[in-house]
C-alpha cells in the first residue's frame, strides 16, 4: 500500500515569493476511511473478542476521553500518542491591558485537540512509507 499524493497549485507560498511565479506543492490524498465499523472487525479478526464486544468497547472511550480533556488531562493512549485539548489566544502586553482587558471572552480565539503521535508509530510509518504519485486526468 502506498500514500497517494498530487501536485497542486500553492495558494500562499510565504514571504519570499517572486511576483509572476507559480509555486507548487505535493499534497497527500486519502484513498478511502478506515471506519469505526472496519476497526472493530480488524480487532475481532485478530482477538479473540466478537466485533460486538470489540465495538462496545471502542464506544465506550469517548466519553471518558471527553471527560478527561475536558478536565485539563492530557490524554495518554499507549504506543499510539496523546491527545491534549489547548487554547488559541490573542497575543497581549501586560504593560498596555487593564485587568478588565483579560475575560476569556475576549482573549481567547478558540480551541484545538492536538494528537501527538508516540515515537514508535512515527518510526513504524517512515519505516513502511511508500509513495505513489496521481496524474491528472
Amino acid at each position: 500500500m502506498a500514500i497517494n499524493y498530487k501536485i497542486s497549485r500553492c495558494k500562499n507560498p510565504g514571504k519570499n515569493a517572486v511576483e509572476g511565479t507559480t509555486y507548487y506543492s505535493n499534497k497527500a490524498q486519502k484513498t478511502s476511511d478506515y471506519t469505526f465499523d472496519d476497526l472493530a472487525s480488524d480487532i475481532s479478526y485478530s482477538t479473540t473478542v466478537t466485533k460486538a464486544d470489540a465495538m462496545a468497547v471502542l464506544a465506550s472511550i469517548k466519553p471518558f476521553i471527553t471527560r478527561a480533556l475536558l478536565g485539563g488531562q492530557v490524554v495518554v493512549l499507549q504506543d499510539l500518542g496523546r491527545l491534549q485539548v489547548t487554547i488559541q489566544s490573542k497575543c497581549f502586553s501586560q504593560n498596555t491591558m487593564s485587568a478588565s482587558d483579560f475575560s476569556p471572552s475576549m482573549m481567547i480565539k478558540g480551541h484545538k485537540i492536538i494528537f501527538r503521535p508516540e515515537k514508535g508509530l512515527k518510526n513504524d510509518i517512515a519505516s513502511g512509507i511508500q509513495l505513489h504519485r496521481l496524474t491528472e486526468e
